[in-house]
């Protein structure tokens, strides 16, 4: 069990979340961030006349059942998509009633009650299986690596999609956000070359939408050859070992792969925090907006491209 207050660059390397109907009350040292602006200026969709999203609950998602993915479900809502959170398990029959679904800190244990996956399966061989023909048959993927124990856990899942995940957690000594002040919150810009800008993800309907700076924050590396890399780790980025012992294995060149699967499609970051909008308590007394609402990044805009192009409006 996690400490009161852990360090926080342990917790954010621990960290993910999404919303359900009934949210536990554990004490995090994290919460959503309340005074977040999650309305659309421009949304695609009339209310609830949008794609149906499948928030994933059945595979012990931290993000889900914390609540701390309630602050993208709401830019979803106000951008027409319609967001359901599901506790059953993937089948053809399942799947067939969502447009998109979104798998995110998925784990076969309670988050926090191990620190390391083992021989433990977080997805079942006919999940795997179901979610792979739904996709190849027109669905769209929106999923999350992280770093450890989730890389480990999501890494089957992947693999059916020719994608790795690398173990452990990552850090750029060059490419970080100096203000934010540690090397495993890793910059992705137009800038310094590692935002992939001639894609519909990073540029939007129009000029306004463009995104011109994310920052992740740990999480992992992918490697896949046959997908468009949208953020870039540099030469400099490395793989480390997470806080809870477990890595470094492996390495990859991406923290973020958008491609064609069959007929549908498949979005993959290895890092989720970017889809929240948390605040940290630090020991000093300060507090430390990390995702969406992170200062001087773009993650909110990013968040609604990548509902776009998944849902084939870009």
């Amino acid at each position: 069990h996690l400490e009161k207050r852990m360090k926080l660059s342990v917790l954010v390397a621990l960290c993910a979340v999404v919303f359900s109907a009934t949210v536990h009350t554990a004490d995090w040292p994290m919460s959503n961030d309340a005074g977040f602006d999650t309305s659309v200026e421009n949304p695609m969709y009339e209310h609830s006349k949008g794609p149906i999203i499948l928030l994933d609950a059945a595979h012990h998602n931290f993000h889900v059942t914390e609540g701390f993915i309630e602050p993208f479900a709401e830019i979803a809502a106000a951008d027409g998509y319609r967001t359901v959170v599901g506790t059953s398990r993937f089948t053809p029959e399942f799947l067939r009633s969502f447009d998109i679904v979104m798998v995110i800190t998925a784990l076969p244990f309670e988050f926090t009650s191990k620190t390391e996956v083992t021989t433990e399966t977080t997805f079942t061989d006919s999940e795997i299986e179901a979610l792979h023909g739904w996709v190849s048959s027109g669905g769209s993927l929106l999923v999350f690596s992280e770093h450890a124990p989730f890389d480990q856990a999501i890494n089957p899942l992947l693999k059916r999609f020719d994608v790795t995940s690398s173990v452990g957690t990552i850090a750029d000594p060059v490419h970080y956000d100096k203000e934010l002040g540690w090397e495993g919150w890793v910059v992705f810009s137009r800038e310094n070359g590692l935002l992939n800008a001639d894609h519909p993800i990073v540029n939007g309907r129009d000029d306004s939408e463009a995104v011109n700076s994310v920052v992740t924050f740990g999480g992992s590396a992918l490697t896949g050859d046959e997908y468009v890399n949208i953020l870039r780790l540099s030469d400099t980025a490395e793989n480390r070992q997470h806080p809870t012992g477990v890595g470094p294995d492996g390495m990859g060149d991406s923290q973020a792969l958008a491609g064609e699967v069959g007929e549908g499609r498949i979005l993959i970051f290895g890092d989720s925090n970017g889809f929240t909008a948390m605040n940290f308590d630090e020991e000093d007394g300060s507090v430390r907006s990390l995702g969406m609402n992170t200062a001087h990044h773009d993650w909110k805009q990013m968040v609604l491209n990548s509902l776009h192009w998944l849902s084939r409006d870009l």
